[in-house]
């Protein structure tokens, strides 16, 4: 992970065309309040609660005129930790045996875990969480705690608009969009 001053380069045409990290939704953000709180309907075993926290194709998008496919960093970040929650459910029962596929989803939850330490850190969220002791020992389980946090209910609704607008249409990938610039 390297950090870098952020330069805004992608408000000059030529910068969006050659470079697709200057795609972005097509939406501003609002801010919202979220208290965090024990919530027990994403418990390790709801494989149905987890599914539905991903909108339309996996929270997928399209972007540009072309509908170059996305993955948004959010529904990634989601996607993770549901990933890592199965991992450890099926590791902890038991049910995965065949080395191959235990070393696959190491790897998998590997890259899940970079991923997720990264995001945590690029959003730097600085809310104090309120201290106990027990047992000598300080701990802070952050329930309670009030956040200052983007609408994630605006983008799940862009996603789902998304999916209706590029239904039906073949996905473009990176190598799709480069043949077609060459064609």
């Amino acid at each position: 992970m390297s950090i870098h001053r952020w330069v805004e380069v992608c408000k000059f045409k030529h910068f969006v065309e050659d470079n697709p990290h200057c795609e972005r939704l097509p939406i501003r953000l609002q801010d919202v309040s979220m208290t965090v709180q024990e919530n027990h309907q994403f418990s390790l075993i709801d494989d149905k609660a987890w599914a539905a926290t991903l909108p339309g194709q996996r929270g997928f998008v399209r972007l540009g005129p072309k509908g170059r496919s996305f993955s948004l960093a959010l529904y990634h970040q989601l996607h993770c930790v549901n990933a890592i929650r199965f991992s450890y459910t099926v590791a902890r029962d038991g049910l995965i045996t065949d080395p191959k596929v235990l070393k696959s989803k190491v790897g998998h939850d590997n890259h899940c875990f970079q991923f997720i330490r990264q995001n945590i850190l690029c959003r730097a969220d600085s809310t104090p969480i309120t201290l106990s002791r027990h047992n000598q020992t300080l701990s802070g389980a952050g329930f309670g705690a009030r956040h200052r946090c983007k609408n994630w209910a605006q983008v799940r609704e862009f996603v789902i608009e998304n999916d209706v607008k590029w239904a039906g249409k073949p996905d473009l990938m990176e190598g799709d969009i480069l043949m077609l610039d060459n064609e």
